[in-house]
């Protein structure tokens, strides 16, 4: 994850990196905790024949000096209310880890409205159902907090070993792991009737078909999974391997 200094985009929840919408098929991303829009600028343009749009989220990077969300449902709310003037005729979701579940449930509550994705993709994810509590991100220590980045390469070393830059990501990887923890299934929302692709490392702990009937809990439409070498973090470590399959199954997709 690189870290981006605040710059002035404007008050958008989403950002398309400063290019005009010119396809109608689009990619909308959603970061892992604790990070930001920057991991997706790279992505835009490798996608063929469509645009890359990316979630903004508070506390960080563009939008650094306003506070972090620390609710899931509030966040929730800011996202679906913020992402129509994003929407194309053939849209897809994507998020990674803590950016799977926010795609998942943006991509539920736009069905609901009447104007779902054409496809959804959830990497790096648990299903509902199956999210483990984690240690409330309060009690959780600095150190122990460097220790988690350092463990999934979300960061590279030498920014892990500059204390005082550190200082600036860790206050919204804490917030988000607020955000995860506030999150509760709602066993009355409908199943998400789109096509889902589950997309997950092949070096992490993850029973592919464990994990096929926990999402077939929450999700209506047909369901197929991927693997990429690597762990948690294989969207930095299989890259183009992800970018690849992204476009072709965004290609596949149809309404």
């Amino acid at each position: 994850m690189s870290v981006v200094l605040p710059t002035a985009e404007g008050s958008s929840m989403f950002t398309t990196f400063r290019r005009p919408l010119r396809h109608q098929r689009r990619l909308i991303c959603f970061p892992f905790a604790g990070g930001g829009e920057s991991h997706f600028r790279d992505w835009a343009g490798q996608i063929p024949d469509a645009d890359v749009v990316a979630a903004r989220l508070a506390g960080r990077e563009s939008r650094f000096a306003e506070p972090a969300r620390n609710d899931f449902s509030a966040l929730l709310d800011e996202l679906v209310d913020g992402i129509e003037p994003f929407l194309g005729g053939q849209t897809t979701l994507f998020g990674h880890s803590l950016g799977g579940l926010l795609a998942f449930e943006v991509a539920r509550s736009l069905e609901a409205r009447g104007h779902g994705p054409v496809l959804v993709i959830i990497s790096g994810c648990d299903a509902p159902r199956t999210i483990v509590s984690a240690p409330k991100p309060q009690d959780l220590s600095d150190d122990v907090l460097l220790a988690g980045l350092a463990v999934h390469n979300v960061v590279p070393g030498e920014m892990l070993e500059n204390r005082e830059l550190m200082k600036l990501v860790l206050p919204a990887f804490r917030a988000d792991l607020r955000v995860k923890a506030s999150y509760r299934m709602d066993p009355a929302a409908r199943p998400l009737g789109r096509p889902v692709r589950l997309y997950y490392g092949t070096d992490e702990e993850f029973e592919p078909e464990s994990s096929r009937k926990a999402w077939a809990e929450v999700v209506s439409g047909p369901i197929s999974m991927t693997g990429f070498p690597g762990g948690h973090f294989f969207v930095n470590s299989a890259r183009q391997d992800v970018l690849d399959m992204i476009s072709k199954d965004m290609a596949r997709a149809r309404l």
